[in-house]
């Protein structure tokens, strides 16, 4: 990692940072988020929740850089029509944890930055935190083994739901662990109408499946979460939701006609890379910001840099593969000739 740091750092400071940017102002940057770690304490989620100071910083960061923000709608449809203004961004928010309420639309607002929030929603009428990610937060807070992870959660989803809370809650008292997450209400996801206040505060509602489910095992499902998930946010915003998000990023080769079926437009990945006209609009690349990213990422991939950096490791991981494969082809043929 440092030396990934100091290659960006170097490509700053020498100018080629301008340049990766001049070649790929046509492209769209997607920033990918998910929620903040607000719980007193260690925090938790490499990806999942990053601290809300370094958020806050990223927003700054983003906006006096002068770079265009887009709407996901806006931005979707300039880049089919080849039509973007240049190194145009646009922020995404997976999910919809309390703290995209009470943490980042503020920040949103202060640095007036348009974001879209892929909301699941079924645990948004259900006063529950999310049973898997509570699990595992609650494991890992202590330094027993005894205790597995999957029959863990698997027992506790199928108590009755209100039951659930209560099995969360034992378990934490067994382990030790403060409920202070409880009291923050860190693995929630907004209710109905927190997600009624965040859109009329210009929040962008969107489709994430109403269960989060797995697309690449459960493909079969599909529609009828899409459908699902958009009758949930239709009762909230009056509008029919055509952008998607992929839960966890998980794909089936399937899923884009699925999707264009349903009335969905746009689907977006969790796979690193920027979006040049004629990107499939199903498959479109974002970037997973995070704790243990560094602001050198992050403006690397703004600026294009590290859409380069990564084809050059591609292009040095192909060579490596391919000079083996060639070395033993000259060989038999070295043979075949002798």
């Amino acid at each position: 990692m440092p030396a990934k740091h100091a290659l960006l750092t170097a490509a700053r400071v020498s100018g080629l940072s301008a340049l990766a940017r001049a070649a790929t102002a046509k492209q769209l940057r997607i920033l990918c988020y998910h929620g903040l770690w607000i719980t007193p304490g260690p925090g938790f989620g490499t990806c999942l929740f990053m601290d809300p100071a370094p958020f806050e910083d990223r927003m700054r960061r983003l906006k006096r850089s002068g770079r265009p923000v887009l709407g996901l709608d806006e931005a979707v449809a300039r880049l089919e029509a080849n039509d973007l203004p240049p190194a145009s961004v646009v922020i995404t928010i997976d999910d919809g944890w309390v703290s995209t309420l009470t943490h980042m639309l503020p920040v949103l607002e202060r640095y007036e930055l348009p974001a879209t929030l892929y909301a699941t929603t079924w645990y948004s009428s259900r006063d529950l935190p999310v049973i898997n990610v509570a699990v595992a937060y609650l494991l890992a807070m202590t330094s027993r083994r005894d205790i597995a992870l999957a029959p863990t959660i698997s027992r506790i989803e199928a108590l009755p739901e209100d039951q659930r809370l209560d099995a969360l809650r034992d378990l934490g008292r067994e382990l030790g662990v403060s409920e202070a997450w409880l009291d923050q209400r860190q693995f929630h996801l907004l209710r109905e109408h927190e997600l009624v206040e965040a859109h009329a505060r210009g929040l962008d509602l969107q489709l994430h499946t109403h269960r989060h489910i797995d697309v690449s095992g459960r493909i079969g499902l599909l529609t009828g979460e899409i459908d699902e998930n958009r009758a949930f946010l239709e009762r909230i915003t009056g509008e029919r939701a055509t952008h998607f998000c992929y839960p966890s990023g998980t794909y089936h080769h399937s899923a884009p006609a699925l999707l264009a079926e349903s009335g969905v437009r746009s689907a977006t990945l969790v796979s690193e890379g920027l979006n040049a006209p004629g990107t499939n609009a199903y498959a479109l690349r974002r970037f997973v910001d995070g704790r243990n990213v560094a602001p050198v990422e992050f403006d690397a991939y703004l600026s294009g840099t590290l859409h380069y950096l990564s084809e050059a490791r591609t292009l040095a991981r192909d060579i490596r593969i391919q000079a083996p494969r060639r070395a033993a082809a000259a060989s038999s043929m070295l043979i075949c000739a002798i």
